[in-house]
């Protein structure tokens, strides 16, 4: 039995805080409900590398996500009661993690909760968007149009992230592999070719006495270069959770030549599918860009979206805040046309599809790029290895 630390309510709306011990954490608040209590959050006290293991190992996928928006949308679609749909959705997964979480949204929607509200209950799977476009479908009554909707963009979204990671597979593969060929010299090959080099008289050529130190560092101090690799990356890391190191990085990476494009147009292409999502759901223009500013991962579109949130609570025109250098000005321009017209959702689904395609035009450019800088690398490590090894070696025969 494991022991959880919970927050809850009760029908009065009364605050509830304590530990409850139980197998896993589905069944510690399925005990809470039992007991008629609202759960907020429940949490295990174990380490916290117990809780990012059972996260990794209990995750639910973004392909899972899509496959039962899409059949729920179906369902609803053609006339199931909403109870049902999620019975039927239970008993078709075999995602443990997913069956356990369906199975409470059907108790609490049998209870008398919205599904909005049996979602909210479960952020790990449902974020923060998908709750919020529920509660939308669900208070205009176009709850079957809203998840069909989602998950169409979540299908698009779904492609667009398998597109990019196959793109990117070449690359890590080679650079992953250079690090372990490198290794490999470093510790196996060069200090035999060491032992060679100090029986005899000659002085060593200086890239073969670099190539020598690195590689007794590697031999004689692996675990100074682990303890400062680590420690680097922690600092990095560290830093970047600040907000002055947060937003340094993200215009780092924004800077950085044809990566950093690529970046931008990925980030315009969620953009403005969240907007376009959001704003056709009926959820208000406001609301709308304090969500897309809680999704966005760049500190730099998050600053400028913060930004615009000012501006539009003080009665300023959205398309009149998306000038900021960040935006290229098609958005801004679109948008002011969306907002004359009335059709801004139809307005952002489109700019979405243009940097989609913009996007991938970039992904596979940045394929074409890489191959070329890779094998250039590759060419250089070569060359100093060849000539650290072969001086040496021609200044001890040429020596006789």
């Amino acid at each position: 039995m494991a022991e959880f630390s919970y927050i809850a309510k009760d029908i009065n709306g009364v605050d509830h805080e304590g530990q409850i011990q139980s197998s896993d954490i589905h069944s510690a608040a399925a005990i809470l409900r039992k007991k008629g209590l609202i759960v907020i959050s429940v949490k295990s006290k174990g380490s916290p590398a117990i809780g990012f293991l059972d996260r990794f190992l209990h995750r639910v996928s973004f392909s899972e996500l899509v496959m039962v928006t899409r059949q729920l949308a179906t369902m609803i679609s053609a006339g199931l009661v909403l109870s049902e749909a999620i019975d039927i959705l239970e008993e078709q997964q075999t995602n443990k993690t997913f069956k356990k979480a369906l199975g409470e949204i059907s108790q609490d929607i049998k209870g008398g909760f919205s599904l909005a509200q049996s979602l909210g209950k479960h952020p790990r799977i449902f974020p923060h968007l998908y709750v919020n476009l529920v509660k939308s479908g669900e208070a205009s009554g176009k709850l079957d149009q809203v998840l069909s909707q989602m998950a169409d963009t979540l299908e698009k979204e779904r492609e667009f992230r398998a597109r990019v990671k196959g793109a990117m597979i070449y690359p890590v593969v080679v650079l992953s592999m250079m690090v372990v060929v490198m290794v490999i010299m470093m510790v196996f090959v060069i200090p035999k070719l060491v032992a060679l080099f100090q029986q005899a008289t000659i002085e060593l050529p200086l890239p073969t006495k670099i190539l020598i130190g690195t590689s007794n560092l590697f031999v004689n101090y692996w675990w100074a270069v682990i303890l400062i690799t680590i420690g680097f990356v922690l600092a990095i890391r560290r830093w970047s959770k600040t907000p002055e190191g947060h937003l340094f990085l993200g215009n780092l990476i924004l800077k950085t030549p044809i990566l950093g494009k690529v970046v931008v147009n990925v980030t315009l292409t969620n953009f403005n599918r969240t907007f376009g999502l959001l704003t056709s759901a009926g959820i208000p223009l406001l609301d709308s860009i304090g969500i897309v500013s809680d999704l966005t991962d760049n500190p730099v579109f998050k600053k400028a979206l913060k930004d615009a949130y000012s501006g539009v609570e003080k009665g300023l025109p959205f398309s009149a805040l998306l000038t900021a250098r960040i935006f290229p000005r098609i958005v801004g321009q679109m948008v002011k046309v969306g907002e004359e017209t009335g059709k801004v959702d139809e307005i952002f689904l489109k700019l979405a599809d243009y940097f989609e395609s913009e996007s991938d035009h970039l992904v596979k450019n940045l394929t074409v790029v890489i191959e070329p800088v890779v094998l250039i690398i590759l060419g250089i490590g070569v060359a100093f290895l060849v000539i650290s090894i072969i001086l040496p070696i021609y200044k001890l025969t040429t020596s006789f």
